[in-house]
């Protein structure tokens, strides 16, 4: 090889270096995130989501929604808690809804799972009836993106102003405490920490079970603050399953002794008879 073939060779491999990295550096990389973010994941991700409790005069209804590009309009994807009345027993408990008596799902299943594709930007809407008889009146979004000012649903109730009041996140996500009996802020019965702390879950969080919990703006007054118990579910990551071993090969068959001596012997014979004809056929 020349100096100057070898010159042109590394060159070549440098260039080709230098643009692999600018690529690598250009392309936009999709991080996972669950919570007021939104929800992402990199690759395609199930999610099963166990209803725990609602406690509100609303009746209302949870749906994973997905993100449009740029985030500029969302889509409906499923439906997966609803309540079929307000509470179980009017406002017994604090408004207590329990699954089986006042919350169902579309197959009466208790646990919902969901995939999540990767790469796409989802959203839990809770949407609720305030009283109009209208199931989707009113809704609030785990993600502050879709409760922020950016956002108008028509046909609907959202009300900026409570979310400017009582700020535009409107659930939590973690091992925080609720206390449907207590009429303490959210931020004192979880030891000084405010859901500002709970606004997003890490994977082993999801692999190992955690809560998410909604407010529906009931509480979202002058002077009030969130109790953030008005809907919660819990979320735990499905784990993929391990592909088994490849299986290997099968060898070819390793001919037996004897078989290749037997057909030793027939090659010989007949080449012994071959022989005889051509003696018998000369003159």
């Amino acid at each position: 090889m020349t100096t100057l073939t070898l010159v042109k060779k590394t060159s070549f491999t440098v260039a080709s270096l230098a643009t692999t990295m600018l690529l690598s550096i250009c392309t936009p990389v999709r991080a996972f995130t669950f919570g007021t973010a939104g929800i992402q994941f990199d690759q395609d991700t199930n999610i099963n989501f166990s209803f725990d409790r609602s406690r509100s005069p609303y009746q209302s209804n949870l749906w994973v929604a997905q993100a449009e590009p740029e985030n500029n309009g969302y889509t409906n994807i499923a439906r997966l808690f609803y309540e079929t009345k307000a509470s179980d027993n009017g406002s017994a408990n604090n408004w207590e809804g329990t699954f089986g008596n006042a919350v169902t799902s579309e197959n009466g299943s208790i646990t919902q799972t969901f995939r999540f594709l990767k790469n796409q930007t989802y959203a839990l809407l809770l949407w609720s009836d305030t009283g109009s008889g209208n199931s989707r009146e009113q809704y609030v979004s785990s993600s502050t993106f879709m409760n922020s000012t950016l956002w108008w649903t028509p046909d609907t109730q959202f009300r900026r102003d409570e979310c400017g009041v009582a700020g535009c996140q409107l659930a939590v996500f973690g091992n925080f405490m609720l206390n449907p009996n207590s009429s303490d802020s959210f931020t004192n019965i979880n030891g000084g920490k405010g859901p500002e702390q709970f606004s997003s879950l890490t994977m082993a969080q999801l692999a190992n079970g955690t809560q998410i919990s909604f407010d529906d703006l009931h509480d979202a007054k002058p002077g009030t603050g969130l109790d953030f118990k008005d809907f919660t579910v819990s979320a735990q990551s499905v784990p993929e399953p391990v592909p088994g071993p490849v299986p290997e090969p099968v060898p070819e068959p390793v001919p037996e002794p004897v078989t290749v001596f037997g057909t030793m012997l027939g090659i010989g014979a007949l080449a012994a008879t071959r022989r005889k004809k051509k003696r018998g056929q000369e003159p």
